[in-house]
């Protein structure tokens, strides 16, 4: 990847290339939400903490191991958006920034849709397109999982009740492992590299972990420790891996 030549030549001579600039484009976990909050009348909020987010993690590391490297990070998540949402935005969010890489994840808010899959994989297609044209090196970042039960404490609550019986569904029915095998197979014939954190968490998730205990609104906002599994990923992925 390109950006992974510019962060060596930057780091041992700093005068020649411009500030690292990475976009994040996605929905709420990129966005920076963590809690749901029930407003009453105004509706429903999160709780954000942007320090916590991956990206902000991965600044942080990428800073760390190169220190002569400074990085610019465009949070161009959205709560609520999916994938078809991203495509209508990127040019907006994205590319007039003109970012060295854009890392984009989708699929949390897709998977509910009674649509089925095919705006998902469509959205992702004209993203992937729409930033190759623009020559900005693109990964796509598969998300986490969603909550594998409902959690009492969404009972007493109807629209969370009924978030947790949609996500407990689409995850333990196995559409949310179609969607993800589904743009893994996009990413392939697009040439977009993956960073496969929904793996990741599977693998967890066979090896024994609570994963739904793992997020922080018990349906698909992951906590913010977990948020490190992400940035470490991308690192690896950006630095360590042959891309």
């Amino acid at each position: 990847m390109k950006i992974t030549e510019k962060i060596r030549i930057k780091s041992s001579a700093p005068s020649c290339e411009a500030p690292i600039k990475i976009a994040f484009l996605g929905d709420s976990v990129t966005h920076g939400c963590f809690e749901i909050i029930n407003k009453g009348e105004k509706g429903y909020d999160c709780i954000y903490d942007q320090s916590a987010v991956y990206h902000s993690r991965l600044k942080q590391r990428l800073e760390t191991v190169y220190p002569n490297c400074p990085v610019t990070v465009i949070n161009a998540g959205i709560s609520g958006d999916n994938a078809i949402g991203g495509a209508a935005r990127v040019e907006r969010d994205v590319i007039d920034s003109k970012p060295d890489l854009c890392v984009v994840c989708f699929g949390l808010n897709d998977v509910l849709s009674p649509e089925g899959k095919k705006p998902y994989l469509d959205g992702l297609k004209a993203i992937f397109e729409k930033l190759k044209a623009a020559d900005i090196d693109t990964i796509f970042m598969t998300p986490n999982m969603v909550c594998t039960y409902k959690m009492p404490s969404l009972i007493g609550d109807a629209f969370l009740n009924r978030m947790g019986n949609d996500c407990t569904r689409v995850q333990t029915d196995g559409t949310m492992d179609d969607f993800m095998s589904s743009a893994k197979e996009l990413c392939k014939s697009q040439d977009v590299p993956v960073c496969d954190c929904y793996g990741a968490w599977k693998r967890l998730y066979a090896n024994g972990a609570d994963v739904t205990a793992l997020l922080s609104n018990s349906l698909n906002h992951p906590i913010r420790e977990m948020h490190t599994l992400f940035a470490d990923m991308l690192f690896n992925k950006i630095i360590i891996e042959e891309i």
